[in-house]
């Protein structure tokens, strides 16, 4: 594969993120300005009800005008749901989707070049080389991994890392079969991506923990812990096939 003419999708959901996103964006804009691959940015607005929309605009129509695009779901339906609309109407030949906090940056995404290859469909972040989190929040999101990974047979070592790239082959399949609008989304795609013999490459990335982070853990827990017995039911179902 010619790594030089490569083309990257950047979906990015969003949610009021209005006090937070210029900072984020500009990181983007400082690291794609250096890039000689082509490159689109899809930022999906998840309802936001604040300014989130128009500073996004604004900065990019300065920055790097014609190469991105904002879609907008009419009222708040979750980030697996933006994140689901920005994967399906993303044109690149590898798609990326991270979260708007910045705690993996999109620096990251020169690790995951040199693992381009047509023999892997899926590139996953695994949180490896740096991690500053809270306790509780490590401790339970190992814990929800290793719960999804027993129930599900998923054999991923981080399913929850906000920061995955997609070749498009296998986008549609897997993203129009998704369900789940929550934090078990991730899991939910993974199973999806096992099931249809889709096969996934681990990267090892930086990750910090960013402070207003709107993942309530706890609640997360025990809502995606019912959650992951109802992807066993779909596929039962057949929803997945």
């Amino acid at each position: 594969m010619d790594k030089d003419n490569i083309s990257i999708s950047i979906v990015i959901p969003v949610y009021n993120e209005d006090k937070r996103i210029h900072v984020f964006l500009t990181q983007i804009i400082h690291y794609l300005s250096k890039k000689d691959f082509l490159f689109e940015i899809v930022i999906v607005d998840d309802g936001s009800i604040d300014e989130t929309v128009a500073t996004i605009k604004q900065l990019l129509d300065e920055k790097l005008p014609g190469t991105f695009r904002v879609v907008q779901l009419p009222v708040n339906a979750g980030k697996g749901a933006a994140i689901r609309k920005g994967m399906l109407e993303a044109k690149g030949e590898y798609i990326f989707f991270l979260d708007a906090d910045g705690s993996t940056s999109i620096e990251e995404i020169d690790r995951f070049i040199p693992f381009f290859t047509e023999d892997v469909d899926i590139y996953i972040a695994q949180r490896t080389l740096k991690q500053k989190a809270p306790f509780k929040r490590k401790l339970f999101g190992y814990g929800y991994i290793m719960l999804a990974n027993l129930l599900l047979q998923l054999d991923v070592k981080d399913i929850t890392c906000g920061f995955k790239c997609y070749r498009r082959g296998c986008v549609q399949t897997i993203f129009s079969r998704q369900t789940l609008n929550n934090w078990s989304f991730d899991a939910e795609n993974v199973f999806t991506a096992r099931k249809h013999g889709y096969r996934i490459e681990e990267i090892q990335v930086a990750w910090e923990h960013t402070p207003g982070s709107k993942v309530k853990v706890f609640k997360n827990i025990i809502v995606c812990g019912f959650d992951l017995l109802r992807i066993r039911l779909n596929d039962l179902r057949g929803l997945y096939s």
